[in-house]
Parts: structure tokens; sequence; C-alpha cells
């Protein structure tokens, strides 16, 4: 199999990304027609992961990213035990090299190698793909957590058919004060503008040792991970009216980073919040505020870019995956910004029924994807959706 260029894989050809978001053009900038449930068409769905499969109770935490060589790498927590966020849980990987409509068998990316045995959490899974290494183009950071309280990262050089052994960054990735730690879950990013361009941005969270509290942070690495080091860090007690919890991230094409996070029982209508940095990550510009364009249940959410003016489009868009329920992980729901994330507009209910974290990423220059949890019960399936922008009802 060929390897796309960099360029394609970018998604740097105005060409195709033109004739691709041609339908759209005229939609986004007037559309504030509330499509909730309004079923998406032409949407391909494929089963990854089953519960009771390869030896694992559940899976849970999908990540996934697009490999240089166009494979999907699609993440979960393998859970042996049961379903609960602790035991023995081991990071777990599936590939795609048709577009995500089949799927290989199942490999270990990490368990508790010493001892497989042993009640360890191994999880977090956060992948991002290097695109500027120039000694190793194409590598694909993964990093992860032990029992939520030390911070790896490993490396694969083969689009994810081996990893290098883990190396612990804790010390460089965990403020003292902290307990309770997580790397995403989801994909990371790396920036492509100003300054900064090349930089790996993990977004993760954490809790102060022994007091009721939540807060983000962002990980990040400039020399294409060799060294890690702490960004910006917003942490708040449980008496203040917001708790920012699990994290997304997108750079903006002004060369802000957009932080969207879950709101763990605070005071968000729509359990969202939003940060913003202006220096790459490594501050935020202000404390995390709430979010009301954007509503859904205490949970994870997933935020990608799919155009770019500075990039050759004619319009920015930006693409959100969450349930689309207020009250229930249900109804997993696509919206849309034209205007970098300062207001969203639901084009459709993706997943009808249950369903809770989800995880977007491009395939080609002409589809996007998204790996989500579903199923009856909740957390039963894994499934991966994908669909093209013509497939979304805008109003045209």
């Amino acid at each position: 199999m060929s390897v796309p260029s960099k360029k394609v894989l970018q998604f740097q050809s105005a060409a195709v990304r033109v004739l691709w978001l041609a339908a759209a053009w005229g939609a986004l900038s007037g559309a504030d027609k509330d499509l909730h449930g309004q079923q998406l068409s032409n949407v391909i769905k494929t089963l990854v992961f089953r519960s009771g499969a390869d030896g694992y109770h559940t899976y849970r935490i999908p990540a996934i990213v697009t490999a240089h060589n166009g494979d999907l790498l699609a993440f979960a927590e393998g859970r042996k035990r049961g379903s609960g966020d602790d035991g023995d849980i081991d990071i777990v990987m599936k590939r795609s090299s048709d577009g995500g409509r089949h799927w290989s068998g199942m490999s270990i990316v990490q368990d508790e190698w010493s001892d497989p045995a042993a009640d360890v959490t191994i999880g977090n899974p956060s992948p991002v793909v290097d695109l500027a290494d120039p000694e190793h183009p194409g590598r694909i950071w993964l990093p992860f957590t032990r029992n939520n309280d030390r911070v790896f990262v490993t490396c694969s050089d083969d689009h994810g058919a081996s990893w290098l052994p883990r190396v612990e960054i804790t010390a460089a990735a965990k403020q003292p004060r902290w307990g309770w730690y997580a790397t995403g879950p989801g994909h990371g990013i790396q920036l492509q503008r100003g300054t900064h361009a090349g930089r790996i941005i993990i977004p993760a969270d954490h809790r102060l040792a022994g007091e009721d509290s939540w807060g983000a942070h962002v990980l990040l690495s400039d020399d294409h991970g060799v060294t890690w080091k702490i960004g910006g860090v917003d942490t708040h007690l449980a008496g203040s009216p917001i708790h920012p919890n699990e994290t997304t991230a997108v750079e903006l094409i002004d060369g802000r980073v957009y932080f969207n996070a879950r709101d763990q029982n605070g005071s968000s209508p729509g359990t969202r919040l939003i940060a913003y940095s202006e220096d790459g990550g490594l501050t935020f510009s202000a404390p995390f505020s709430p979010e009301e364009d954007i509503v859904a249940p205490v949970v994870q959410n997933s935020v990608l870019r799919l155009a770019a003016t500075d990039q050759g489009d004619r319009q920015n868009i930006l693409m959100y995956s969450a349930p689309g329920a207020m009250a229930a992980r249900r109804d997993l729901t696509v919206l849309v910004s034209s205007q970098e994330g300062g207001a969203w507009t639901k084009v459709g209910l993706l997943h009808p029924g249950p369903a809770a974290y989800s995880d977007l990423t491009r395939i080609d220059a002409r589809r996007t994807g998204v790996l989500y949890e579903a199923g009856v019960p909740l957390y039963s399936e894994i499934i991966f959706a994908s669909f093209e922008l013509s497939d979304l009802p805008l109003e045209r």
C-alpha cells in the first residue's frame, strides 16, 4: 500500500476539499435550526468492540486517529473484571485499512507486563499523530496513565503495528499536589500555525489529593515527544460553580487553542465549559466558563476541524459530537460551527438510543468518522460510524 504524502493527510488540498464542502457553503452561515431529532442518512456503521469478546468484560473510553498511511486505529480500555473505572484494565486496539468498513483482530497495546493478571488500571489512551517530526514522520504518540496516578508515553513508527517500550513522565506531567490524573480521553492535537507549530497538545484533567476538586490541564511537547511539560492549569474546589473535567481541544485559525470540557456536576446549564489559550496551550487566557450553546449530559465529548480558510477553504468548519439528551447518555448528535466555536448548530442525530463517549477523526479528504460507546445496555458496544458532509441535513 502506498503511503499518502503529509500534505494529503493534513488535508491541505484545497481543490479536493472545495468539492467536498461545496454543498455546505451557504448552509452554515445562516443555519440555526435545531435538527437534533432528524436522523442522518447514508451513515456507514460497523461494530468495533463488543463486551465479552476477546477475554474482556467491557470495552470503554474510545479514542481514534488516522495514521500516516491512512489506516484508522481505534483504541479502548479493555476491562477484564467488570465495567468500573478501576481494576484489571488494558489498552487495546483494532485497525481498519478500508475507511472503517472492516476491522482487524484486537491487539493489546499496554498491559501491566510484569504481571498481566494484576488488578492494575492502564487506561486513558490519548493518541496523536506527529506529522511534523522530520526524523520520524507519522510517529504516533500515546500518552496514558497507570492507576490514574502515574503518567506514561509510548510511540509507534510503523502505524501502530508495534510500540516502543513505555517511558514514565510523571515527574514532568504531574504537579505534586495532584492525586487522580487522566490523559484525554480522546485524541490529542498537533498545532499547525504560528510560532508553536509542531507542538503536541494532550488535553488532560486532575484532582487535588485529599480535596474534593476538579481541574483541567494541558500536557504538551515541543520536541516531538522527547520531553513533556505541563501547560495551562485550571483547578476548582467543590464549592466552585464550575468543575472542569475531561477536555477536548482544537486549534483555531487565529492561532488560539479552543478547549471544551465536561462540567462535572457544576452549574453550567449544558454541562459544558470552554477556555482558550493564546500561547499554544502554555496557559489558559482565562478560567473555564460555561458554554451555553451546547447541551449534553455529564460526559466526554469530541471536537475536530473539517475546514479552514487559511488552508484554502471558503469557510471555517468545526465538528462536534455529543449525546444530545440533557439528562441521559443517549442520542449521539453531530454539531457544526462556522464561527470557530463561537456558535454551534445541531445538524443531525447520528445514533438514536444509548450513547456516551465519542471521538472524531478525518478518514480522508471526503469522509469523517466517529468512534463511540453504545449498545443495549449502554457500554456493551463500541461502534464506528462514517459519513460525508453531504450526508448531513444542512439547509441549502
